[in-house]
């Protein structure tokens, strides 16, 4: 290996960490979700940050030329209020259909789809200037109706007496002018004019005799309790239409539907189906080869054959997989961070070295995990706290068994943990186990980020591997990690006094 094939290889994977329109690294696909991407169906892609889900997104767009592909990113909206987000949305979504559509057929070729093209436009003119003027009005008001109404009245006087009559007519007018309130909401305003919308989605795909495919990356973006009546909204929208959702986000910091008086938003298993992304620590050798191929696919995009054993000793790539939490771009921001200790001098790469980088990145770690919990930070920041003064200070360990019994009876405890992990700072290592010694429960396994380690050599403190075995090939050293305790957490959390609540998800 020279200096200058692994400059090219960190260039070629600074240049592509994030998806943009140039990126040029393509999505590794061991699991087969591009095949299952292209059904005409809808479809919730889940997956953490940096697990490659707008990459994959971006492979239907440019392998797929038989679908339209609509691509909005809800990051763009995350601060607009609601239902704004709506009409922003579909703003952006007509504006595109309008480009599907504009100039694709000339009045020389075929005049009848040249004149639907118009009415087409002309129609979604039309609607995108109701939108506009949507925008800058309240969510909710009153509007005051004034009628006036005319009153008309007459009259007539006789004298009988001495065989003489008069008459006298007498013609008043009055007016009243009266006034009304009535209660505006622009939500239903916007889901009242569906039917018309609905009809110009299918003309539409009539007209370019295509399949349209609308991409809602980064749901997770659109505040937790607006969510379901976002995508309802959507859902309602591509009903019965030759229109699909593909919606990308974070798991459990979605709320797909709610269920009250009616039911509202979409259903995985009914209204849409799952696709998951997330490599966890439980097949530990298998997130470890798919992270060798990873890097084996960049050497094949720069023209190097740089074998990365002659970089990283065995023991510290799996600390590096075990850093990454599964999580490819987590993966790749620690690799060039050890590639260019490597090009200021270092030999080879030890666990050590892994470590300390962990620890030089948890500032971003902790920065993405502000952007993305939004109104739920400081919350989740207390259970976070708990866990790590618990377990990494008091116990010296890097994991922790959660009874999977005893958890579900505090539903706020569970939901913490599960967004923690979906935020990569604790790691799912088995979801079944039991403990060691055995006292009939069953556990879920974890592991604590190793950023969140106090330095690269903690003093007597516990660090396994997922797959790591005692001598009888056992795994007893994660089953004797210590207990997470679930009476002592809830304790701590009810003495903060707490005023907000995670919002719980499936």
């Amino acid at each position: 290996m020279t200096t200058t094939d692994l400059n090219k290889v960190l260039k070629y994977i600074e240049e592509n960490i994030r998806v943009t329109n140039q990126t040029s690294i393509e999505y590794l696909d061991p699991k087969g979700h591009i095949e299952r991407l292209d059904s005409k169906q809808n479809q919730i892609i889940f997956g953490r940050r940096g697990s490659g889900k707008s990459l994959l997104l971006k492979s239907l767009r440019v392998n797929k030329p038989e679908i339209s592909c609509i691509s909005i990113n809800l990051e763009d909206f995350k601060d607009i209020s609601f239902p704004n987000s709506i009409i922003q949305v579909l703003r952006s979504l007509i504006k595109q259909l309008k480009g599907e559509i504009k100039g694709k057929y000339s009045f020389f070729k075929s005049i009848k789809k040249w004149w639907e093209t118009k009415r087409i436009i002309k129609e979604y003119d039309k609607i995108l200037s109701k939108l506009e003027e949507r925008l800058v009005q309240p969510d909710n008001y009153d509007e005051a109706i004034r009628e006036k109404r005319g009153a008309k009245t007459s009259g007539e006087a006789k004298s009988g007496y001495g065989g003489s009559s008069a008459s006298l007519s007498a013609e008043q007018s009055e007016e009243k002018e009266i006034s009304k309130n009535f209660k505006i909401d622009k939500l239903n305003i916007l889901k009242n004019e569906l039917p018309e919308l609905k009809e110009l989605v299918n003309q539409t795909c009539n007209l370019i005799d295509k399949n349209i495919f609308l991409i809602l990356d980064d749901f997770y973006f659109i505040r937790k309790s607006d969510q379901p009546y976002f995508i309802d909204f959507f859902h309602r929208l591509s009903k019965n239409t030759n229109m699909f959702l593909k919606v990308a986000t974070i798991k459990h910091r979605s709320s797909l539907y709610v269920q009250g008086e009616s039911y509202v938003g979409m259903e995985i298993g009914h209204d849409a189906q799952a696709l998951n992304l997330d490599y966890s620590l439980e097949n530990f050798n298998a997130l470890v080869h798919f992270m060798r191929d990873l890097l084996e696919h960049v050497n094949s995009k720069v023209g190097v054959n740089i074998d990365y054993r002659n970089i990283l000793t065995e023991n510290a790539f799996r600390f590096l997989c075990l850093a990454s939490g599964g999580v490819p771009r987590d993966f790749f921001s620690l690799f060039i961070s050890l590639g260019n200790k490597m090009i200021n001098g270092d030999r080879s790469i030890s666990k050590p070295n892994v470590i300390d980088c962990s620890i030089e990145n948890l500032p971003n770690k902790l920065e993405a995990f502000k952007t993305d919990t939004a109104d739920e930070k400081e919350v989740l920041e207390h259970y976070l706290q708990f866990i790590r003064d618990e377990i990494i200070t008091t116990k010296k360990n890097n994991s922790f068994l959660v009874s999977n019994s005893e958890i579900q009876k505090h539903p706020q405890l569970n939901q913490a943990i599960k967004e923690l992990v979906d935020l990569r700072l604790i790691h799912l290592v088995n979801s079944n186990t039991s403990s060691a010694p055995s006292d009939g429960l069953r556990y879920s396994a974890y592991m604590v980020d190793i950023g969140l380690f106090p330095n690269a050599n903690p003093r007597d403190f516990k660090q396994i591997l997922p797959d790591e075995k005692d001598d009888k090939g056992r795994d007893d050293k994660i089953r004797s990690a210590p207990k997470l305790a679930i009476s002592k957490f809830q304790d701590y959390i009810d003495s903060l006094n707490i005023e907000s609540e995670l919002a719980l998800t499936e």
